[in-house]
């Protein structure tokens, strides 16, 4: 059997993450990814990993900051999403460090660690050969009444509060040595942020808002006497998943811990049937074919579209009497209604988050207006956008290379010229956008910063005769909150063929996606755009964008997400001479 080689990476904040792997016996790039438990580390899972892999794959798994031997407060993350960020860093390093891209990947997980991976994938878009889920904590037992309402509570009263797990190791296993393994564990961890239980719970509502949007491969396995988590929400996830392979077992008389349980042979059997199954199948790679929509997503975007009827129709009505008798006295609203509120200018006044009015009563619906779920997303998908095209421009200037930036639908472009402000070297700035309010902003903060270089452009993108006549060609295309404004695939495909074509040679392309909206029907039957319209929206899991961005030829590098897996932003790469 192969030894574990033990190892570090960074991940995206900076801190240190410890993980275990062991190289295989034979030419492949096909890899098992583990995640422990909650509580637990990666050492804990090595051993079913042997059994699993039989030294024919890679194998990899990572201890979570605050356990093992990571780094990181004891027990303790910001939140639940944290953990997903650091998953999606890791899978990031192996692709760097080892050359294995998330289509080599199947990712195998016990417990909270299944939530991870349901959250990652919905969120991010990983192309995973599949998921074997072993007693998915989709909602964990609590047998004190009150108890998820106290921990909220709890969590408001300080973010560093922790709780102590009552689970004997009686409760997680029948094999008595694998309890009083756990029992003796020193790297185990029995406390939990109570911020990440809290998050938890929301992470698994918002997975569970989405179930159909999932489409990865996946084994679900239920250990029948599980005293820890509720075993029917693993049959509606089963129900309620799009994945075209799918499978659902039970386990009988296997508890939580189902990777230490007694007779693990009826765990790997099925197991191993699976990984061979989904490693042996091969989709072709046909880049050019237009992915197809969603139907899910083109159902609710046709029902947006119906007229409301009865007593929807009343108090819609209602409400946008409402918003445009006494909402107007809200700055952010009046924005809104006079520009649309997908305007740049509306966006413009949302990143600046500061609520004001015309009088009293309007700066307090202006207050509550900017931090709604989806604004607080707006701004936290700026902050990403940001950090993505600051990190690959230092990285082409490190390379000798001027970054030449166009933003197809730029708005005000206010991050553009923040960042411009922020570099010790030059950046040169094309801005688009269709709204005349949006590009004469964008050129009065450009007056505002001095900047002399920057061009502006008022094309529609979706015109393909334009000729743009650039100084030079762009290295950095930018398109953010555009494509879930269209709901047709086809007409979305010539625009980002025609910007692969304006592209350079190994430039970038970074576009944002909107994978889902809790507030998405609010916003279709009260909001108008900037056409007067009412503002409609088709959403693209993102898995669905990726696709739409890979046929015309893109290879995706990275997608960030915000917590709540509203806004992601990604980036793709033009490979080639």
């Amino acid at each position: 059997m192969a030894n574990w080689i033990e190892s570090e990476f960074h991940t995206f904040d900076g801190l240190t993450l410890f993980y275990r792997y062991k190289k295989p016996n034979i030419d492949t790039q096909n890899t098992l990814l583990l995640l422990h438990r909650g509580h637990e580390h990666s050492g804990r899972v090595t051993d079913i990993a042997d059994k699993l892999s039989a030294d024919q794959h890679w194998c990899f798994s990572f201890d979570l900051r605050g356990h093992g031997r990571s780094e990181g407060t004891r027990a303790w993350a910001p939140n639940f999403e944290t953990w997903i960020r650091d998953l999606n860093s890791f899978a990031g390093h192996l692709h760097q460090q080892h050359n294995i891209k998330t289509s080599d990947i199947l990712l195998i997980a016990n417990s909270v660690g299944s939530v991870m991976a349901v959250s990652w994938i919905l969120n991010y878009g990983p192309s995973l050969k599949g998921c074997i889920l072993g007693a998915p904590a989709f909602k964990i037992k609590l047998y004190i009444p009150l108890a998820l309402q106290s921990l909220r509570l709890l969590s408001k009263v300080s973010d560093h509060q922790f709780v102590t797990s009552y689970v004997k190791s009686s409760l997680l296993t029948r094999d008595p040595q694998q309890a009083l393994a756990y029992d003796n564990d020193p790297l185990i961890t029995k406390k939990i942020g109570v911020n990440i239980l809290v998050t938890l719970f929301d992470t698994t509502k918002n997975c569970f808002n989405r179930l159909a949007d999932f489409e990865t491969p996946v084994l679900i396995i239920t250990a029948e006497n599980d005293v820890i988590v509720q075993n029917k929400q693993h049959t509606v996830f089963y129900n309620g998943i799009s994945s075209t392979i799918k499978k659902h077992i039970t386990l009988k008389n296997f508890k939580h811990a189902i990777f230490h349980e007694q007779d693990p042979h009826l765990l790997i059997a099925p197991c191993q049937q699976f990984i061979q199954q989904q490693f042996n199948h091969h989709t072709a790679n046909l880049p050019a074919i237009i992915p197809a929509a969603r139907l899910h997503t083109v159902a609710e975007y046709q029902s947006l579209q119906q007229a409301d009827t009865g007593l929807k129709k009343v108090y819609h009505t209602a409400a946008r009497w409402c918003l445009s008798h006494i909402g107007k006295y809200a700055n952010g609203i009046a924005t809104g209604l006079k520009y649309g509120f997908d305007s740049g200018v509306a966006l413009d006044y949302v990143y600046n988050n500061t609520p004001a009015g015309s009088n009293w009563l309007g700066k307090q619906i202006d207050k509550a207006y900017l931090q709604s779920v989806g604004w607080r997303g707006i701004r936290t998908r700026k902050q990403h956008l940001k950090h993505t095209l600051s990190n690959l421009i230092d990285n082409m200037h490190a390379n000798g290379v001027t970054p030449i930036i166009f933003d197809i639908a730029s708005g005000p472009g206010r991050y553009l010229f923040e960042l411009q402000q922020e570099k010790t070297f030059p950046l040169q700035l094309y801005l688009n956008d269709i709204d005349s309010a949006s590009l004469d902003k964008a050129k009065q903060i450009s007056a505002e910063t001095s900047d002399n270089a920057s061009r502006f452009f008022n094309q529609d993108v979706f015109n393909p005769s334009i000729d743009w006549h650039f100084d030079s060609p762009p290295n950095i295309i930018i398109v953010s909150g555009l494509f879930e404004l269209y709901d047709n695939n086809q007409q979305a495909h010539p625009v980002i063929n025609h910007l692969f074509s304006l592209l350079q040679a190994g430039g970038y392309l970074i576009y944002t996606g909107q994978p889902w909206h809790p507030q998405l029907k609010l916003i279709g039957r009260l909001l108008n755009n900037r056409r007067g319209e009412r503002w409609i929206m088709r959403r693209r899991a993102q898995i669905e964008i990726d696709q739409l961005i890979a046929a015309s030829g893109f290879t995706k590098m990275s997608t960030i997400a915000d917590d709540k897996g509203i806004f992601t932003v990604s980036f793709a790469q033009k490979l080639g001479a």
